[in-house]
């Protein structure tokens, strides 16, 4: 029998990998599924954002301490699974289809250090009569300014009043990029309107620092392989749209802002059609607005 201590050791080294312990993927997935079962209606609108929030932990860093390049598609899929859960419910158990991913494309901008928290924004951002692309955004909070910090209060603190940890933030300058375009669209304000000034003077909030941003793209189908038509399927499940054309306004809206980074080659192209080796994954004529 191992001693007393060989047993804390294990257990300090089983608790510092915990979320890649046998069987700790699956037991995450099934408890979106166990959480939201029930479900009848949707419980957030097809075009609002889920949030899934988590932390960088031992076994989630590689050799440079901090995110590791892995655990980045898995904290997605979690995210994914949370989002189709509440847009879709019971699309596996009483509605018998399946959302099947079929490519993931990932941009890296920042780092998320060690131990940092960090926010998954996911949400449908365009699809045409077959494919749903889905946009994920990973960011972390920003470190208030100093002089923000010295004219507001001694402490800071977040929304929910937790003391703001330098673990959880970074101190850096606004950048263009961490404005989500669907988010500042939907807002009419660009990104020029958030400046470090107006941010000290409190006219306007500093957003999120973008460490990375994705783009999955996915399909709904029967069981028999039958694809699932994404506009069909939104209305099947309880979606409407707030107002004529918004579903097509916010379609190619989305097509648009990923039409350039998707233009990967299909390698079960034949090869006899050098032509047709790069094929667009979004129609060009559809991404027009």
């Amino acid at each position: 029998m191992p001693s007393d201590r060989t047993m804390v050791i294990l257990a300090l080294i089983a608790l510092m990998h915990i979320k890649s312990l046998p069987g700790a993927y699956t037991m995450r997935s099934l408890s979106y599924f166990v959480k939201n079962r029930h479900l009848t209606e949707p419980s957030m609108g097809l075009l609002e954002p889920c949030r899934y929030h988590s932390r960088v932990w031992f076994d989630d860093m590689d050799l440079n301490i901090h995110l590791n390049n892995s655990s980045y598609n898995k904290m997605m899929d979690y995210a994914r699974i949370d989002l189709c859960t509440r847009i879709f419910p019971g699309w596996q158990s009483r509605h018998k289809f399946d959302m099947l991913l079929a490519q993931t494309v990932l941009f890296f901008k920042a780092e998320v250090p060690r131990f940092s928290k960090y926010t998954i924004t996911t949400r449908i951002f365009a699809w045409d009569d077959k494919w749903i692309w889905l946009q994920s955004r990973f960011s972390i909070k920003r470190k208030t300014p100093r002089k923000a910090i010295e004219s507001e209060q001694a402490n800071p603190t977040n929304q929910n009043g937790e003391p703001i940890r330098d673990e959880d933030v970074v101190v850096e300058e606004e950048d263009e990029d961490d404005i989500d375009p669907i988010e500042a669209k939907a807002n009419k304000h660009s990104a020029a309107a958030v400046t470090h000034d107006s941010f000290l003077n409190g006219s306007s909030e500093m957003p999120d620092k973008l460490c990375a941003i994705a783009y999955a793209r996915m399909v709904a189908k029967h069981p028999k392989g039958k694809t699932i038509v994404p506009e069909g399927l939104f209305r099947k499940m309880g979606h409407v749209e707030a107002y004529p054309g918004q579903w097509e306004e916010y379609r190619t809206f989305g097509l648009s802002l990923i039409e350039g980074m998707m233009k990967i080659g299909d390698p079960t192209m034949d090869a006899r059609a050098p032509e047709a080796s790069l094929r667009r994954l979004v129609n060009q004529t559809r991404a027009k607005i």
